[in-house]
């Protein structure tokens, strides 16, 4: 579903009282001091891309981790919607191997679709790996969801091939002039490599203030400012869950799918509570873009530190404080993630 929504120019509008939007004050300034208390570093919530509320250094440009992946997947879909890059390519076909063991051939039989699901059944080591692969061949190629960083790396040197391009040059052109994004810079894209794999991590440097930018342009199927940035089809399609993760989280097109509970103002207890989707994308340290479409809203939480960073627990405390924050339409429970 496609929102009218307030497209930020050089500078985000604000509202003027967070009240104006529906949202408590003075809940928001309860759950911001919680937020100081357990390690994080920047919050910002966009309603009809105007914002709600900033707390904590929304310009500072950090780290993403892997909210880096679904930054990779909307180049991936624009690219797609061009013909350069066709999902049901195998890896056999693209001619990418790895340094040795070497991937066997039915490893190669991986596609790009399956790399951008995770279910690429390929437990080769990767560079920025950070949890212990499985045994290699357990898994044929789709068979199995695994969080592996090989397959995104993986996808970043394909798009890269097939382009022509580098992908800091691709975004910057593609995504980040057009969001007029004021902190990016090209140079905020690098690279990490180890011995045991040709293909390197790509990473990247964002702001808070920033990453709400690319929330916004998800929220609006893809549209900026009258001009369709990425195909709306590949936003439905990257936020659908093609693997069921269990309470009520999915993985789609590399972003991480949700639900949570909502307490209608019905009078039937019928209606009284209806299960919302949401959609998300996700770095270490419970870094992430929220996107709420029903209630049109983006919420960024950033973590400078993640070794002093929340706990799970901590985190969806603090989320539930702030989605009940919003007074107006629906009051929010906590939202049910991985």
């Amino acid at each position: 579903m496609t929102y009218v929504v307030n497209c930020p120019a050089d500078e985000w509008t604000t509202a003027r009282e967070a009240g104006d939007l529906g949202w408590s004050q003075t809940a928001l300034a309860n759950a911001y001091e919680f937020a100081s208390s357990i390690g994080s570093s920047a919050i910002m919530i966009v309603q009809d891309g105007v914002v709600v509320s900033a707390w904590g250094r929304v310009a500072d440009v950090t780290g993403i981790a892997s909210m880096r992946k679904s930054l990779l997947s909307a180049l991936i879909g624009i690219h797609e919607a061009e013909g350069t890059i066709d999902l049901n390519a195998t890896l056999a076909d693209l001619g990418i191997d790895d340094c040795e063991p070497a991937l066997t051939s039915m490893e190669k039989q991986a596609t790009v679709a399956d790399l951008l699901t995770s279910r690429s059944g390929i437990y080769h080591a990767a560079a920025h790996q950070a949890t212990p692969m499985p045994a290699r061949g357990i898994h044929r190629p789709g068979e199995q969801w695994f969080y592996n960083n090989w397959s995104f790396n993986v996808l970043g040197v394909i798009l890269e091939c097939l382009t022509g391009i580098p992908i800091a040059e691709d975004f910057t052109r593609r995504i980040a002039q057009p969001l007029r994004l004021q902190d990016f810079q090209a140079e905020h894209f690098y690279f990490k490599t180890i011995p045991q794999s040709v293909h390197p991590a790509y990473k990247i440097r964002m702001s808070a203030r920033d990453l709400a930018r690319i929330g916004l342009l998800f929220m609006n199927s893809g549209r900026w400012d009258g001009v369709q940035l990425i195909p709306q089809n590949w936003i439905d399609r990257s936020v659908t869950p093609y693997t069921d993760l269990g309470r009520g989280a999915g993985f789609g097109y590399s972003w991480w799918t949700g639900r949570y509970i909502i307490r209608s103002t019905a009078t039937s207890k019928q209606h009284a509570r209806e299960e919302m989707r949401f959609y998300w994308a996700s770095g270490m340290g419970y870094q992430y873009v929220m996107v709420f479409p029903a209630i049109r809203s983006v919420i960024v939480h950033r973590v400078t530190n993640s070794d002093n960073g929340p706990g799970s627990d901590q985190m969806e405390q603090l989320q539930a404080m702030l989605l009940t924050s919003r007074t107006i339409g629906v009051p929010l429970t906590t939202p049910i993630t991985a």
